[in-house]
This record gives structure tokens, C-alpha cells and sequence, in this order.
């Protein structure tokens, strides 16, 4: 009887491994990796001396760095990859700190410069982690002794003695992976790719009880997002950031809500508004801002390190942040009023540096107290809206592909003006064909939605973004399909939301249970 193993060929002088498929030993790396860093991590050693968080800091980078060599690549790699005998650069062994499960540290230490197969053992045993399948070394030449005859065939080895070094392993073929399976496989996923494109193959294979479960779910999240408003009474709860589930994220404002009522004696105002909570899993300096009014929760914190923030809150906080927001809004009318167009805060500014930027260029133009420079060339754009950005990301005025114009928090008026003047014409047509492109998807969207049944389509405004122009191409060629596959996706489709996305997607189930189609689905 024959048993069959995969054995990866790598030309030159390489070793090659028998340990399964690419996919799988690469997910074991990461499966290790991953759990190896949770425990190694210098954030678990906050208790510890600086000198022991600092060595397991050097051995976290070290890792890093270790793993990025073409010996670690080339096991993982699912093409041929050549790589050299040793790692490219001298590395040394590294004494670590492994957390237990029982909250005792016990003293580790691991060798860098050896075998990949080495290390991750290495790493497995440190903290009790499945070891990593034995590799089977060979060099390239063999292999070719062995009856490979060459791109794109399967040869069988008579005698599996010259590639295992084991006798009595002899009934075994050895399938070896080259070019011509390397090319069925990217066929294979090709034709796959297709299929996740054919919206009429996707709607039935799909699961209608996915979309009600998470319509559900959707509603779910909204109402522990009410709840928890009401209760603190923020001026609005946002955690679309975090890119959770609705399921998950409703978890998360049901214990918001549940450490309101177990702790709402130690909050020191009687309620929050107006400030707007936010949850969010990126690193931010300052959790109260009070430029902004937001309050910034990390959802990953515990319930206490949320007490204490909110805890910081007081009937002063809010009457700073309602200054500031007077002098906002009085330096921003004064700004738009000089300017001639509307002013507003882009993502990558601060709300602390927008609120000093709209104070100096105030105070820049009650200063020189100037008219409009150029009325004709400022009159044209007067539909466009002014961003302004960090001065870090924007140190140049320009003309963004929507017809606005995005500044750096720190240009003053004449620099501004200038952009205007430079390309307010350019402003008013890209305005224009904006403005037509999405009157046109509006068309379309109507006339799927009479066809089709729908409740409504939109254009999905997260990455990958999606153009009006794009939007209409997919609704049209939806609307020009013939009548006995129309009738089958109207049946499949008829009640149901439609999200139009960009390129790089699949069709799927978005988490408020609308279809989700990319622009060029097939």
C-alpha cells in the first residue's frame, strides 16, 4: 500500500521540508507566534524591574527580526524560495520571563541563531504549546537523483532510501511540488475568485438566517447603545470604529450600562452631556478631550480603568469644553466669513490643533482686518469646503479628487488664498462632474430598487472606497442582465439592502445583513 506525502521542492541548494502543506505550517507558526508573544509580551511585566522589561522587549524584537530571515520564509513559503544555510545576520540566546497560567514566572531561554525548527520548538516548550512537526532535510540535488524529471510532472521514487536516509520506508511516493501544481493551484484560485464575484452564485449558496441573525444583532447593538446614552446621558455613544460585530460590540455597552449602575455614586457630575463618547481601540494621549468633547474608552480596558476616567469628569470639565466650543464657533465664522467657503476639521487633525488654528487665523484677519483677495478666482469656488489636516500630513495646500481643498493646520491666510487662486477653476468642474456622476448612481440606484424590490442601495463608504462612476457601472450592468437571471436574483434579492463596495471585495453578508456586492461583480 501506498501512502502519499507532500514533499516541497526548493531549488539550488536548499533543504526541503515534509511537514505538510504551506498553508498549514504557516498557520502553525502564526498560531505559535502569537501565543508565544502574549506571554513573553513586556506589558505583562509592568510589576517587574525596568531591566527585565527591557530584556524581554530586546527578545520580542529579536523574534521579530529572526523570523524576517529567508530561512524562516522558506519554510513557510508557499512557492520556491531559495535561502542560505544560516541566518543573514549573527544572533545570540536570549534569557526570557513566561507568565504561567498560574500567574507565577518561570525563566526561559532560547538560541536565535539556530534552525527554524529549533526555535520553534524552543518557543512551543516554553510555554506548553504543541511542538512543531519534525522536518525532513534533503538537499535539492537529491531530489533530482530521485527521478524528477523536470517542470510541471510527478515522478514516483522507486527507493525512498536517498530521501528519507530510511530504508525501510521504501512504498512511498513522493509527490513534489513544482511549477506545474503551483500553476493548477493559482488556477484553482482564480476560478474561485470568480465565483466569489457572481452575485447569483453567492445569493444561493447564502444563508438567508445569516441576514436575520445579524439584522437582529444590529438592532441589539442599537439599543445598548440607547441605553447606555440615556444613562450616562453622552450626546452620542460611537464604536464603529472598532470594526467589531454588532454582537460584540453590544456586549461591550451592556457592561458600560452595567458599570453605570453599580458605580454611578462615584461619578462626580450628575450627567455627561455634552460630551460624546467614543470607543476605540487606538492609542490616544488624552482621554477627556476638552477641545472635542469626546471621552475616549479602550473597550480592551477593565471596568475600574473605565471608573476612573469617567470618574475624572466634572461640572468644570463641561463648562470648559462649552468655552471653548463658543470660541470655536465664533473663530469659525470669523475664518469663513474671510475665506468665502466652508471650514472643517479633517481626520488626521487634532481638535486641539483645529481649535488654535481657527484662533490664529481669527486673529490674523481681525489683525489685518483685509478684504477677499481675487473675488473672481474665489467666487467659482465658492461649493468647495476647506479641510484643514495636521501640519505634520499637510504642509502644501491641494486640490483632493472631490473638488475640496485640504490645508495644514498651520497656513495662514495668504497661503490659503493662494491655493484657492490656484485652483478654483480646476475645483468648480471636478465639483461639477461630482455632482453629475452622483446624480447618475442616484438614477440607477432608483431604478434597481423599482426592479428588483429592494429597500434600498447605497454606496459603501468604507475602504476600499468605491467612485460614483464605479457605483453606476455595477448598477448598470446589474440592470443589463438578461431577463431569466434577472428573475432569479429578484427572487433572491427582493426585501433586502444592497451595499455597492470597491475593488479587492468579495460578495457578503455585511454585519447590519445587507448584501454587500463589489463594483465590478460578475
Amino acid at each position: 500500500m501506498y501512502h502519499q506525502t507532500r514533499i516541497l521542492f526548493i531549488s539550488g541548494t536548499t533543504t526541503t521540508f515534509a511537514i505538510g502543506s504551506a498553508a498549514t505550517r504557516s498557520g502553525y507558526v502564526s498560531r505559535l507566534r502569537r501565543a508565544f508573544l502574549l506571554r513573553v509580551h513586556p506589558d505583562r511585566f509592568r510589576a517587574q524591574p525596568a531591566s527585565v522589561r527591557k530584556d524581554q522587549a530586546t527578545l520580542v524584537q529579536a523574534l521579530s527580526d529572526r523570523m524576517a530571515e529567508s530561512d524562516f520564509l522558506a519554510l513557510t513559503a508557499s512557492t520556491s524560495l531559495h535561502r542560505s544555510e544560516s541566518p543573514l545576520k549573527p544572533y545570540q540566546s536570549h534569557q526570557f520571563l513566561v507568565e504561567l497560567k498560574n500567574g507565577e514566572f518561570q525563566k526561559n531561554s532560547i538560541q536565535l541563531n539556530s534552525s527554524p525548527h529549533n526555535i520553534l520548538e524552543s518557543m512551543a516548550s516554553s510555554i506548553d504549546f504543541t511542538p512543531p512537526p519534525p522536518p525532513v532535510a534533503e538537499t535539492a540535488e537529491s531530489l533530482q537523483r530521485n527521478n524528477y524529471h523536470g517542470t510541471g510532472s510527478f515522478q514516483r521514487a522507486v527507493d525512498s532510501k536517498d530521501v528519507f536516509g530510511n530504508a525501510s520506508r521504501n512504498d512511498v511516493d513522493h509527490l513534489i511540488w513544482t511549477a506545474g501544481w503551483g500553476a493548477h493551484a493559482l488556477n484553482r484560485r482564480q476560478r474561485q475568485q470568480k465565483l466569489d464575484k457572481n452575485l447569483l452564485h453567492f445569493l444561493r449558496n447564502m444563508n438567508p438566517n445569516e441576514i436575520k441573525e445579524r439584522k437582529l444583532n444590529r438592532i441589539g447593538a442599537s439599543a445598548a447603545a440607547l441605553v447606555a446614552r440615556r444613562a450616562f446621558q453622552f450626546s452620542a455613544v460611537d464604536g464603529t470604529g472598532l470594526g467589531w460585530s454588532s454582537e460584540s460590540l453590544k456586549i461591550c455597552l451592556d457592561r458600560l450600562t452595567s458599570l453605570y449602575d453599580e458605580h454611578k455614586s462615584k461619578f462626580r457630575t450628575d450627567n455627561f452631556y455634552p460630551f460624546r463618547l467614543v470607543l476605540s481601540s487606538d492609542e490616544f494621549n488624552l482621554k477627556i478631550d476638552l477641545y472635542g468633547g469626546v471621552i475616549m474608552l479602550n473597550p480592551a480596558a477593565t471596568s475600574l480603568q473605565w471608573l476612573d476616567t469617567l470618574a475624572s469628569v466634572t461640572d468644570d470639565s463641561k463648562r470648559v469644553l462649552k468655552h471653548n466650543r463658543q470660541i470655536l464657533e465664533r473663530n469659525l465664522a470669523t475664518v469663513e466669513d474671510a475665506l468665502g467657503v466652508k471650514v472643517k476639521k479633517g481626520y488626521s487633525c487634532g481638535s486641539r490643533e483645529y481649535h488654535h488654528c481657527m484662533e490664529r487665523l481669527a486673529n490674523e484677519q481681525s489683525a489685518v482686518d483685509s478684504e477677499r483677495s481675487d473675488e473672481s478666482s474665489l467666487s467659482v469656488a465658492l461649493n468647495a469646503t476647506v479641510v484643514i489636516e495636521t501640519e505634520q500630513a499637510c504642509r502644501r495646500g491641494k486640490l483632493r479628487n472631490d473638488g475640496n481643498f485640504e490645508v495644514g493646520a498651520g497656513m495662514g491666510l495668504h497661503q490659503i488664498r493662494t491655493v484657492f487662486n490656484r485652483y478654483a477653476n480646476r475645483s468648480s468642474e471636478l465639483i461639477l462632474e461630482q455632482k453629475k456622476e452622483r446624480d447618475e448612481s442616484e438614477a440607477f440606484a432608483d431604478r434597481a430598487t423599482y426592479e428588483f424590490g429592494l429597500q434600498r442601495v447605497y454606496k459603501v463608504s468604507t475602504a476600499p472606497m468605491v467612485s460614483y462612476e464605479e457605483m453606476s457601472q455595477a448598477l448598470v450592468h446589474l440592470l443589463n442582465k438578461d431577463e431569466a437571471e434577472k428573475s432569479a436574483i429578484r427572487n433572491l434579492l427582493v426585501g433586502q439592502t444592497v451595499g455597492i463596495t470597491g475593488r479587492g471585495q468579495t460578495c457578503h453578508v455585511a454585519d447590519d445583513g445587507s448584501v454587500v456586492v463589489p463594483y465590478n461583480f460578475s
